[in-house]
């Protein structure tokens, strides 16, 4: 019996393990094929929820669409591809694996989001760079301009030029420029050194005694001028840079003597070259036959079309007969011609301040200034002509410049206090009562004694006002003149122009007789009564 129950348990336990795989086996199986349904059934959800949204999408570019369909065909026998295998496989439980087809969608949505990241970057950059380009004027930071002084700055320093020179000693127009920079400065020591070195290395060149003669007329030297022009005359008669020069010397009669006597020389040595031309038009000018020197230096023009003294010279004869814009037209020529030359520029300036264009006249003085700045006789016709045509900043300006070289000049410390009082009146009336003080602390500072030039900025203020159509301040301004000087005669006349322009006939005439009988002769006021009786 005993025997009997061992082989019965060991049948038992034997046969007992395989059922039991067995039936675990079934039970897997069925769950992998209920998974499989389920996923089944979740995507066909999903294709057709994706087709519906692509009907509902419009159809923008057709070539994406398509690329787009064919990448899901293959996507889909890719997957009926894979079921099949599984299915075949089923009896395997390692081939069924739920993370393979995770992996994929996530693979597929992180490529989709990855272009369109891509895309969106590419827009972003462009809208950017759209900003930018828009923008880029209020982005760039100027510079602040900082104040300099009114001469020009160089370029090139002191040791540019002279290490400049040491690498072309023998150029001598690299040396002509190292002394032009010396004078420029102040220097004139070191710019003679520069000329006398290169008349002794090139005693045959007639530019070297040129530039030694320049430098000598600049400094006021005009003998020595003189023997440095007459050698360079003396090597090339027509030497058209020296014969230019000598023309110009018309400032003082010194200067004439020696003009007139290079040009004789030059003429001598060469009797039809230039020199000898401007002695002829010079004779015929100096007997007041203006059309003969005309007709001479229209020939010479024509003969030498580049020579500046004769298109100034035929500007000259012009003025002289009364063709003021001839004139005009030939000083302008010569400007163009040569800038550098100053002549030119004054007889414009000239020409302008004759004709009452005063700003005109205060520009073309301010070239002359430019070329010439120890000139003060520029100076004061530049401040005059804009204290006559009412600028009064620009006239303080350069009569200040003008009270370094001549600091007692009793012109310019009667009128320069006047231009500041009346820029003082304008700064309190617009409402700067700080700028004005300046501006009268100004005036005192020039001149200290008022009474000596209050009544004549109280006049010119009158007619400034008049001129701006505010007749009761000139009318204020003429009778405060009329309370510092009680018999200024100028400022009745003053007074009866603005009455006039009021048109109040009857003060107007009293004024000017009043002013008549304060000033019999040499009174303006004679000439207004006259019209006034001519109007009535």
């Amino acid at each position: 019996m005993k025997l009997l129950k061992l082989l019965i348990l060991s049948i038992f336990l034997t046969g007992g393990l395989p059922l039991i795989e067995i039936s675990s086996l079934h039970a897997d199986q069925s769950e992998q094929q209920k998974k499989k349904r389920k996923k089944k059934k979740k995507k066909s959800s999903k294709s057709s929820s994706s087709k519906k949204k692509k009907k509902k999408k419009k159809k923008s570019s057709k070539k994406s669409s398509s690329k787009k369909k064919k990448k899901k065909k293959k996507k889909k026998k890719k997957k009926t591809s894979e079921a099949g295998d599984t299915a075949q496989t089923s009896s395997i439980p390692e081939a069924i694996e739920s993370p393979d087809v995770t992996k994929k969608s996530n693979r597929s949505n992180s490529a989709a989001y990855a272009d369109e990241l891509f895309t969106l970057t590419g827009e972003l950059e462009a809208s950017n760079k759209e900003l930018a380009r828009a923008t880029r004027y209020f982005n760039e930071t100027k510079a602040q301009p900082t104040p300099v002084s009114s001469e020009a700055q160089p370029f090139f320093t002191t040791d540019d030029f002279e290490k400049e020179s040491r690498l072309n000693p023998d150029n001598l127009y690299i040396q002509r420029q190292l002394g032009l920079h010396y004078e420029s400065k102040g220097d004139y020591d070191s710019a003679k050194e520069v000329y006398l070195r290169e008349v002794r290395k090139n005693p045959q060149n007639p530019d070297s005694h040129y530039f030694l003669g320049s430098l000598y007329a600049n400094l006021g030297e005009m003998q020595k001028a003189k023997f440095s022009f007459e050698e360079a005359l003396y090597i090339d008669p027509n030497h058209g840079a020296t014969i230019e020069a000598i023309t110009m010397f018309m400032d003082s009669q010194e200067e004439k003597d020696i003009s007139n006597d290079l040009l004789m020389y030059s003429s001598k040595k060469a009797p039809e070259g230039p020199a000898k031309h401007i002695a002829n038009i010079r004779e015929a000018m100096a007997g007041n036959s203006f059309i003969e020197a005309l007709n001479l230096a229209e020939e010479a023009t024509e003969k030498y079309p580049q020579q500046t003294v004769f298109v100034h010279l035929v500007g000259e004869n012009q003025l002289k007969l009364g063709r003021v814009e001839e004139a005009k037209r030939s000083f302008q020529r010569a400007i163009k011609l040569d800038p550098k030359e100053v002549k030119p520029h004054i007889s414009l300036a000239d020409l302008y301040f004759e004709q009452g264009k005063y700003v005109y006249a205060a520009l073309s003085y301010s070239d002359a200034v430019f070329l010439d700045p120890d000139n003060s006789d520029y100076r004061y016709m530049q401040g005059l002509s804009y204290f006559n045509a009412q600028e009064w900043g620009r006239t303080a300006s350069a009569w200040e410049d003008l009270l370094n070289y001549r600091p007692n000049d009793p012109i310019v410390k009667s009128l320069l206090p006047q231009a500041y009082y009346i820029m003082a009146v304008e700064f309190n009336r617009v409402g700067n009562p700080s700028m004005g003080r300046q501006a009268f602390k100004n005036a005192l500072s020039v001149n200290n004694n008022h009474s000596s030039w209050l009544p004549g900025a109280m006049s010119v203020l009158g007619k400034y006002y008049r001129q701006k159509n505010m007749y009761n301040e000139s009318l204020v301004a003429y009778q405060e003149v009329l309370e510092l000087t009680p018999n200024n005669a100028d400022a009745y006349r003053g007074m009866g122009i603005t009455y006039w322009e009021m048109d109040e006939k009857q003060l107007a005439r009293a004024s000017w007789e009043r002013s008549l009988e304060i000033k019999p002769d040499n009174n303006e006021s004679k000439g207004w009564l006259i019209l006034s009786s001519q109007g009535s």
